[in-house]
């Protein structure tokens, strides 16, 4: 078979039916993470069956959360807020820091970032 640049030479492929290609790739990778498939999301779902130290998981979570600077920047917003940010511009963000904040946090213990009043 022939490489991907000789077909588009050879005018067999057009180069935006391999970029429309990839699109598709990336589009159905993003909604994978999004449905909860992530590493994020297996450490939730193995805490709320074993609870023993829970808290600190949940905080793990969350902190990886916040270091992740592909959902963007982290001062200035709750978790919560920023997370809500990251889905509507479909950044994918890991469901389990919403079933964190939403249902396992509460009191709002952990609704700011680690750099809120360190920076």
């Amino acid at each position: 078979g022939l490489d991907t640049c000789t077909r588009i030479m050879a005018g067999v492929d057009k180069i935006t039916t391999l970029f429309t290609a990839e699109k598709q790739r990336q589009s159905t990778r993003g909604k994978a993470k999004a449905k909860g498939t992530g590493k994020a999301d297996t450490l939730v779902e193995a805490t709320v069956t074993n609870d023993d130290d829970g808290d600190e998981q949940y905080l793990q979570v969350l902190k990886t959360f916040d270091m992740t600077t592909k959902f963007g920047p982290a001062m200035g917003l709750s978790r919560l807020e920023r997370w809500e940010r990251a889905e509507k511009l479909e950044l994918a963000p890991p469901a389990a820091v919403f079933q964190i904040l939403t249902s396992m946090d509460t009191k709002g213990t952990w609704a700011n970032c680690v750099w809120e009043g360190i920076l």
